[in-house]
């Protein structure tokens, strides 16, 4: 089963604050979502946010800029997935990359009544 997946989008005007660069809270919603998709497609179950950890913000994203989310699920529990996620954006004119964020989430997967359900791991293969 894949234990990564990135996501790609250019940051828009309105994706701004008052500074004119990425809203916190934008890149925060980034972060659940790529976090929430990568859950979902390991677990093959609804997941939802139990933990944000750790979010710290390095350098701003601006406007225009390509952002890139990388996520890789880094601790396996019964019900539980720990997903480390990486912030990077690439000014596409001078051709610049930077990290401009990064934080730990984890996510629980939930049956139809919304109790938590064990995930089903693959095996590991012997060699």
């Amino acid at each position: 089963m894949d234990t990564k997946l990135s996501m790609s989008f250019l940051a828009e005007p309105n994706d701004a604050n008052f500074s004119g660069n990425v809203h916190g809270g934008k890149v925060m919603k980034w972060i659940d979502e790529v976090g929430y998709a990568l859950a979902v497609k390991y677990s093959k179950r609804y997941c939802v946010t139990k933990f944000v950890d750790d979010i710290e913000f390095l350098k701003p994203i601006e406007i225009g800029d390509l952002v890139k989310l990388d996520a890789e699920i880094i601790k396996f529990g019964n019900s539980s997935l720990r997903i480390k996620i990486d912030v990077f954006s690439i000014d596409l004119i001078k051709g610049k990359s930077k990290k401009n964020c990064e934080c730990f989430i984890v996510f629980v997967a939930l049956d139809k009544n919304g109790k938590k359900v064990n995930i089903k791991h693959p095996k590991k293969k012997d060699n």
